[in-house]
């Protein structure tokens, strides 16, 4: 086993070196040479699973207040974005990756969910909108200092959706990502957040995903050849460093999975454990 890991460091290693080192580069080459997402693409992380997209729905609408916006931070190409804009008076997806942003506007004018309701969409009996929902997307690195601010400024208080973003950011990153989500969800927002909580370390992530030597599944091996941050760890020790009991009030957490695409031709998906919660500033924190 610690031999078969320890043949995957050379092909980490010339990738490293070829890694662009400005974020937005690296992701903008990522999306750039996307041609296919969903169930069999070449998105690492986008499964387009029925069960998940579910739970996600069912969790949101749980702990949030679906009056409000809801701001789906590093969307990609916008799946979750549009899966959760029936029950949202507002959905706003926003990636630090222009051509990332550019995927999810071909995607959702494809699907029909791009149409927009500037007054905010109704609400059938069902609790989903009976009329278009309002779906939008721009290109906005939410972890630049004031982004939140700036946001929240434009759409009011909201609740903002976060799936797998932080465990690609270091801690400096990660904390002004913290303080864009406060800016945004006010007194009145919910931040949920789902990110990987692999228990072990990088090399056996990567030999989990079904990398074996030199062999990288296509979507590992194009997150690589992009310079895309090595994940990390984000489970409930790194939600209480960053999103603090005295600051946040945490409405639910716990145990969850991520579905990412089928690492190989013909190979069924294999959930990758994650941690997700529910958080609430505090009163008296924020002015609301």
């Amino acid at each position: 086993m610690f031999l078969r890991r320890a043949l995957l460091v050379p092909t980490l290693l010339r990738s490293a070196l070829r890694a662009p080192r400005d974020r937005r580069a690296a992701w903008d080459r990522y999306w750039r040479d996307i041609r296919r997402t969903g169930p069999g693409g070449e998105v690492l992380w986008d499964g387009g699973a029925p069960e998940e997209l579910g739970w996600a729905i069912d969790l949101a609408c749980r702990t949030m207040d679906t009056t409000r916006p809801v701001v789906d931070v590093g969307c990609g190409n916008g799946r979750y974005t549009r899966a959760l804009s029936p029950w949202f008076a507002a959905a706003i997806g926003v990636d630090i990756s222009a051509q990332a942003v550019t995927h999810a506007e071909r995607e959702t004018l494809a699907e029909g969910a791009g149409a927009t309701d500037p007054a905010g969409a109704a609400r059938g009996s069902d609790g989903a909108t009976s009329s278009p929902p309002r779906v939008a997307f721009r290109t906005l690195d939410m972890t630049e200092p004031g982004a939140g601010e700036r946001l929240r400024a434009e759409v009011g208080t909201a609740n903002v959706f976060v799936r797998g973003l932080f465990h690609t950011l270091d801690a400096a990153h990660r904390g002004r990502l913290v303080e864009s989500c406060r800016a945004l969800v006010g007194q009145h927002g919910t931040v949920l957040l789902v990110e990987t909580d692999y228990p072990g370390s990088a090399l056996s992530y990567l030999d989990f995903l079904g990398a074996r030597g030199s062999d990288f599944p296509e979507p590992i091996l194009r997150c690589l050849e992009a310079g895309l941050p090595a994940p990390a760890r984000f489970g409930a020790k790194e939600v209480a460093r960053h999103f603090p009991e005295p600051a946040w009030e945490r409405v639910e957490a716990g145990r969850a999975e991520l579905h990412p695409a089928a690492m190989r031709p013909g190979q069924p998906q294999r959930p990758i454990p994650a941690f997700f919660a529910a958080l609430r500033a505090r009163p008296g924190r924020l002015s609301s």
